[in-house]
């Protein structure tokens, strides 16, 4: 058997996992809060509905909501995030449903609140955000923008309550962890096993062709004995979605996801439009350099995750991540070196892969407490840039909560992604600085191009694409079903990717892999995050005092658009310039790849 067997999570080092304790001593301390919170929701019912309506009560009910809200987020936080990396524990599925009970009883009683906010006359708005809030401007002109779409009280309070139900996601994760296995596979008389985190984390970037080929068979089979079940789950998902849609006023199910997300029309169309134009030229060259370097004629789908070099790699422990990380970041200032030894001291991060933890990785953030980043170390440096993205969310949200309301703490999803991919950048940029060998400097480029620009530029801009062309069938009511959706996945990656491969069998399933279309309009956001990341990281690296300025942004939070986080970072969105300074950069990546490359071939 191979050695990547995924152990229980009761045989991983406690070291490298989550220290829950951050937000609550134990379950006990976890389940006294939950009984806490649903008798303060059931007063604040009783205090304030019916009576916001004027300057003095909605000061009263904002402030006590505040920290209503704030509570209620941690709560949500401790009993979802286990689930995420060990969802097969009895206990962990317990506290999971004791919440739900709680989150029900929320809903319940402060429903009323959102709709009383949105029925206060602009007089009484002005004058509180005037003379009370005026932190509070854009949060209040957001809910005035949702004034049109708002439906009767007693619907709204009747959609929130549902929301509390297990919804199609969920279902989504069952299948994903729970239903489905995978074959092992032999390749020159060794047996590997296969699961979705081997996969995606060792197997698809093996440098052995007959293993990638041979795990991308194994994994495309499975998912294929359950296309039927995932496309019923995500296509009620997006029809729930329309439904709402409709119900609100929206022709089109973008506008209200986009509504939905503080986005803007303009700024998605564009993003959807150009990369496909412009940036898959330079993706395409890249996979053809890939397939020369390793001597692949027929390269594939499931080949263009590997390194260029196929004997290069560099090893990395965790503990060695932290030097490299705070030597890459040491130009944004002790605030932020301070924040990364934090995240290991106060073991912020999950790393250890094993049986029912998640794919991917993610970092979620409880104000004032810890952002517990989920990871699924694989021991390779690669890893490094993960981790460095994860810990921009994590310093984002972390400084956003020190200077911002609870209300204003998430920020619109179009910049969202921009702090994590900019520090992809900045760690490849230092990387390059200090090592002159042009080996190393290949990797480096290489790994920037297969991890942060193919990750979010290409694998979450194609999910973007799908999306965009699925939501419009919705809209105009044609069918769907896992065939339909299948196809449309094939067209938009064939398009994108021309004649530099070709499409293996099975790799149209790969919108079953994305959680991203459980969450609206998400996928997109990423390559606008790299666009302004880019943009921003450049800058830094011309003038080490913009530093600061992209700081000072990061500690705005919510209070402020999209395009006015951009422009007061000093990237203007409004225009196509950044976009196609991004796509020029990665033009000019991987000119040098081809350089670097012929230098080698030479010696």
């Amino acid at each position: 058997m191979s050695d990547n067997t995924l152990k229980p999570r009761s045989a991983v080092n406690q070291e490298y996992t989550w220290d829950m304790s951050l937000m609550y001593q134990d379950d006990a301390a976890f389940a006294a809060a939950l009984k806490k919170m649903e008798e303060a929701v059931v007063a604040f019912n009783q205090k304030f509905a019916g009576k916001v309506t004027n300057v003095e009560n909605l000061e009263d009910a904002i402030t006590e909501f505040e920290v209503l809200y704030e509570e209620f987020y941690k709560l949500s936080h401790y009993a979802e995030l286990p689930m995420t990396v060990d969802r097969f524990n009895p206990t962990v599925v317990e506290n999971a449903t004791l919440f739900q009970n709680t989150a029900t009883i929320w809903a319940a009683n402060m429903s009323f609140f959102d709709v009383a906010l949105t029925e206060l006359s602009a007089e009484v708005t002005e004058e509180f955000v005037a003379t009370k809030r005026p932190d509070l401007a854009y949060y209040f002109e957001k809910i005035n923008k949702q004034k049109a779409h708002m439906l009767d009280p007693k619907v709204e309070q009747a959609l929130a309550s549902l929301n509390n139900l297990p919804n199609f996601y969920q279902l989504y994760e069952v299948t994903k962890h729970e239903d489905m296995t995978f074959d092992s596979f032999e390749v020159d008389g060794k047996t590997y096993e296969n699961s979705y985190v081997l996969y995606e984390n060792l197997h698809e970037m093996d440098n052995n062709t007959k293993v990638r080929r041979g795990a991308a068979e194994s994994f495309y089979k499975t998912l294929n004995a359950y296309k039927n079940t995932t496309a019923n789950e995500y296509i009620s998902t997006i029809k729930r979605e329309k439904l709402l849609a409709t119900m609100r006023g929206y022709d089109s199910v973008i506008d209200y996801l986009l509504d939905q997300q503080d986005g803007d029309r303009e700024l998605y169309d564009r993003q959807i439009k150009t990369l496909m134009t412009d940036l898959a030229p330079h993706i395409r060259r890249y996979i053809k350099l890939l397939g020369k370097v390793h001597n692949i004629p027929d390269m594939q789908f499931a080949d263009c995750k590997i390194n260029l070099d196929p004997d290069f790699e560099v090893d990395m422990t965790i503990d060695e991540s932290r030097d490299y990380l705070k030597k890459a970041f040491a130009g944004l200032g002790q605030d932020y070196l301070d924040l990364v030894d934090e995240s290991y001291d106060k073991r912020w991060t999950d790393f250890p892969q094993n049986i029912g933890k998640s794919t991917g990785g993610f970092c979620a953030t409880v104000k004032d407490v810890a952002a517990y980043i989920l990871l699924s170390w694989t021991g390779k440096m690669n890893e490094v840039f993960v981790l460095a993205h994860e810990l921009g969310h994590a310093y984002h949200f972390m400084n956003a909560g020190r200077h911002q309301s609870i209300l204003n703490f998430d920020c619109a999803l179009y910049f969202v992604e921009s702090p994590s991919t900019c520090n992809e950048v900045i760690v490849s940029n230092y990387l390059l600085k200090t090592n002159t060998d042009p080996r190393f400097k290949r990797w480096v480029i290489s790994n920037m191009i297969s991890r942060t620009y193919f990750h979010n530029m290409v694998t979450h801009y194609l999910e973007a694409v799908y999306q965009d062309r699925i939501y419009k069938m919705v809209d105009n009511n044609e069918m769907l079903n896992a065939d339909v959706l299948s196809k449309v996945k094939r067209e938009v990656m064939e398009e994108f990717f021309g004649d530099s491969l070709t499409i293996n069998e099975g790799a149209e399933l790969t919108w079953m892999r994305q959680p991203h279309y459980y969450m609206g309009l998400y996928s997109y956001t990423y390559s606008a995050g790299l666009t302004i990341g880019t943009a921003i990281a450049n800058k830094i690296e011309k003038d080490p005092e913009h530093a600061q300025r992209w700081l000072d942004t990061l500690a705005k939070g919510g209070s402020m658009s999209a395009k006015d986080l951009c422009k007061f970072a000093g990237c203007d969105v409004s225009t196509a310039e950044p976009l196609n300074e991004a796509i020029a950069y990665v033009g000019e990546l991987v000119d040098q790849l081809y350089t670097l490359t012929d230098e080698l071939e030479a010696k």
